[in-house]
């Protein structure tokens, strides 16, 4: 897949529970159905690597890649949910907190997060298979 001609990625960790249920969530919502996913450990990630140097750690953040534009913890949810169209409430509170506040809260949460699901996967491969990047 050529990485060019991709508009909206978004990278998770993928032996996180509560990441894979955002992953489906962001799925299950995008109303445009323009929103793509890829877990951290695949060779299309490690390929966006190599062309984007400067790009952090998915298995501490989620990611999103958005016509050539990388966005990372709380500015990466802002702009999912701006994406998403009808998430107008992440998108207003997210305007008012400052992003040191919603980065913070966003720590608290990732270092939780393991904790905070289930051990069984969410990931509803069979219906949609084609948004997943591997």
């Amino acid at each position: 897949m050529q990485i060019d001609s991709l508009k909206t990625i978004v990278f998770i960790d993928d032996e996180c529970i509560f990441c894979n249920y955002w992953g489906n969530f962001i799925l299950k919502n995008d109303q445009s159905n323009s929103i793509l996913i890829s877990p951290a450990n695949s060779s299309f990630f490690k390929e966006i690597q190599n062309k984007y140097t400067i790009l952090p750690n998915p298995k501490e953040t989620i990611i999103l890649f958005h016509n050539n534009d990388i966005f990372e913890k709380s500015n990466a949810v802002i702009k999912i949910a701006r994406l998403m169209k009808n998430w107008h409430s992440i998108i207003i509170i997210g305007y008012i907190i400052p992003k040191i506040i919603r980065d913070f809260l966003y720590d608290i949460i990732a270092k939780n997060r393991k904790s905070l699901m289930t051990d069984s996967c969410v990931i509803d491969e069979l219906k949609q298979r084609d948004k997943y990047i591997l």
